[in-house]
């Protein structure tokens, strides 16, 4: 076991509480921590950081679905919209260099804190109980290139479909939120399932300390919420995720 394996316990507490703070997958810091700090090979990072997020995203999804919040129709829906997207990333992810994955990565952290600091979401709850399903059919593509990003990179798609559900599904903020975490769970699942097919390899040491420590940040990231002003945790969000983006773009040369 590598001595430097039970580094993930602190960040799996510090990943949780960012990713209950601001409403995201944890996947985009997974990815950079597992990749440079213990220095595994995109492949392992992938399904290392897929298993820990289905683990998170599995007890987030029993909480709503006992609660009857998700739209379970819309859910399985979009996920099947993901599914031929999952296994294009997963295949990626075995054939591209490390040096340009971590360039897509970088890319795609740069882009996800573009998307932050350019999005105004509203976080009132008005909106419907539940999605036309037949008006989601229209927006399958971009839940499927989605898809390829989750599958190659471990990224959630938490951060781009909640405001697909808020502002073309009209869906009320707390069904979205539900709801995107079940697609998660789902997303996650298939993404595992494909990189072990494709013949990837768990970190079993990193993933037996990681686990604890979500479980605990997944508590503290709450509490933080009360104590801190939204837009001040939004701010250190999107410094960090800039910080890692240009990190991984320059390292991938």
């Amino acid at each position: 076991m590598p001595l430097d394996s039970w580094l993930a316990f602190p960040i799996g507490i510090v990943i949780a509480s960012v990713s209950s703070t601001v409403g995201i997958g944890g996947g985009i810091l997974w990815m950079p921590f597992l990749m440079i700090a213990l220095n595994l090979s995109p492949g392992t990072a992938v399904v290392t950081s897929l298993t820990i997020q289905t683990v998170g995203m599995g007890s987030g999804t029993f909480a709503f679905w006992r609660k009857r919040r998700i739209d379970v129709h819309l859910a399985l829906l979009l996920l099947l919209f993901t599914v031929p997207g999952i296994a294009m990333g997963a295949w990626l992810t075995k054939t591209m260099s490390p040096p340009h994955i971590r360039l897509a990565l970088g890319v795609l952290t740069l882009l996800t804190a573009l998307v932050f600091v350019s999005l105004h979401q509203q976080y009132g709850d008005s909106g419907i109980e539940r999605a036309d399903t037949k008006k989601a059919f229209r927006y399958s593509w971009m839940v499927s290139c989605m898809g390829v990003a989750s599958g190659m990179l471990s990224v959630s798609i938490g951060e781009w479909i909640v405001p697909l559900m808020r502002q073309k599904l009209s869906l009320r903020m707390g069904v979205a939120v539900a709801t995107s975490i079940a697609t998660i769970f789902g997303t996650c699942l298939l993404g595992v399932t494909f990189h072990l097919v494709m013949g990837a390899q768990v970190n079993a040491a990193a993933l037996l300390w990681a686990i604890p420590g979500v479980v605990i940040g997944g508590q503290v990231g709450p509490r933080v919420v009360e104590r801190v002003n939204d837009r001040t945790l939004k701010e250190i969000f999107i410094f960090l995720l800039t910080l890692i983006g240009i990190h991984l773009i320059y390292n991938s040369y």
